[in-house]
């Protein structure tokens, strides 16, 4: 039998809703949901799903998840996430698995939390810091190399995942991010700048200025 992969997106969309609670049934269920989740849009789409379902390409398939997911690209990150999560097409790594979720609930994908509250039924307070730090280190190369969006995520850690929230980063960060013009960041920033004592808020001025200027040298 032929398969017709000229579909618009909308009816993909449709068919992974339907697939979805039926994806651990067989290899090649799993597999078509896969692709259309990998699919950024209707041409990558069908080429992913034809090279998977004909060629069984599972390693290379997450080998350019991965490096999808290391350009801080949030939803390849998510589903990359999850795979790990699962150990269906690779196997199980929940510390890796918990780094990409994270990574991608700081992007703004807030469904990313379902898996990270898995995810912390597995892993240690002691875990969960250390992949928190091993995050920022990643996001910092990523904003270096002019990465706006992380920028952003590397303040949100500082103001609401670290303990106690580590006021000063936030605001050198959000300053950073309002500066190369993210717009959003203006009302974050200035929330955070009412919550510092003069010294800091100096503080994280001047670190401010001198990571912008490394940012954009």
């Amino acid at each position: 039998m032929q398969l017709n992969l000229d579909l618009p997106k909308y009816k993909w969309k449709e068919i992974l809703k339907y697939l979805t609670p039926h994806r651990h049934e067989s290899e090649n269920v799993s597999m078509l949901c896969t692709a259309i989740e990998m699919a950024k849009d209707g041409e990558t789409l069908n080429q992913k799903i034809y090279t998977l379902l004909k060629e069984k390409n599972f390693e290379e398939g997450i080998k350019n998840l991965q490096i999808l997911s290391e350009q801080n690209d949030i939803d390849a990150q998510l589903l990359y996430s999850k795979i790990l999560f699962s150990g269906d097409l690779t196997p199980q790594d929940f510390e890796n698995s918990y780094f990409w979720g994270f990574s991608a609930l700081l992007g703004g994908l807030k469904k990313a939390s379902n898996i990270l509250e898995k995810l912390s039924e597995y892993l240690t307070e002691e875990q969960i810091r250390d992949i928190t730090t091993k995050l920022i280190e990643f996001l910092e190369k990523r904003a270096y190399e002019k990465d706006k969006r992380a920028i952003v995520q590397i303040a949100k850690i500082y103001e609401n995942f670290t303990e106690p929230p580590d006021l000063i980063n936030a605001y050198t960060w959000y300053n950073i991010a309002v500066a190369q013009g993210i717009k959003t960041a203006k009302s974050k920033r200035d929330e955070v700048l009412n919550s510092l004592n003069e010294k800091d808020l100096l503080d994280a001025q001047s670190l401010s200025i001198k990571l912008f200027k490394k940012i954009n040298n």
